[in-house]
């Protein structure tokens, strides 16, 4: 059998760049050196200091990532980060979606640096290790046209008879029941005693939803 090398992963060269956050990625327990870590996946398309695009040799707008651990400790490399995103300390945060809902489409300019691979001779990783506000006259870089975030992305599961189906990550939402009218509620008719062991009447709404899943940061 012969083996083929995986189609190489396009990366910009170091320097400074425009970039807007298009993606942030909830990454528990995810493998490193160090054992499962809470990580979190913050992703940019990037675009030249001069407004032109940027991009890689199939003409797809180049993207960079940055994965800190899930931590808000003052001295944690996502809140050094978050603190040169937003130009201030951020607020107390708690949630991955509080942090996707603060970080969202959030613009600014990226000092990119090489850094060899050590596992792959010739390859080098492209790391974010400056953020600075958008100059005068800089205009933010859009995602590329069609582009679907992570957690819209569908998912293929097996069914319940092993066949392949199609899920998300986060289901559609679900319309609200209408209301039911024409009928008393139970126990309203007079002399009647109130019901016990019985769940509540549908009143037309629904019950709170379940908070985000938390991340430990």
């Amino acid at each position: 059998m012969e083996l083929t090398n995986q189609k190489p992963f396009p990366k910009p060269d170091a320097g400074v760049f425009l970039g807007t956050i298009i993606d942030v990625v909830d990454l528990p327990n995810y493998p490193t050196a160090f054992g499962p870590k809470n990580k979190v996946r913050i992703v940019w398309v990037l675009g030249n200091v001069n407004n032109t695009p940027t991009v890689d040799p199939e003409g797809k707008p180049f993207q960079v990532i940055a994965m800190p651990n899930a931590s808000m400790n003052e001295k944690s490399t996502l809140f050094k980060m978050l603190t040169q995103i937003l130009g201030t300390a951020p607020p107390l945060i708690t949630t991955s979606e509080q942090l996707s809902q603060l970080l969202m489409n959030r613009s600014n300019q990226l000092f990119l640096t090489k850094t060899p691979n050590p596992k792959v001779q010739g390859d080098f990783f492209v790391n974010v290790t400056g953020v600075m506000p958008l100059a005068p006259g800089q205009i933010s870089p859009q995602a590329p046209q069609g582009f679907v975030r992570h957690k819209d992305k569908p998912r293929t599961v097996a069914g319940p008879n092993g066949q392949p189906v199609q899920t998300y990550t986060q289901p559609p939402a679900q319309p609200v029941p209408a209301q039911v009218t024409g009928y008393p509620a139970p126990g309203t008719y007079p002399g009647a005693p109130a019901p016990t062991g019985y769940p509540a009447p549908n009143t037309g709404t629904l019950p709170p939803s379940q908070p985000s899943r938390n991340v430990t940061f």
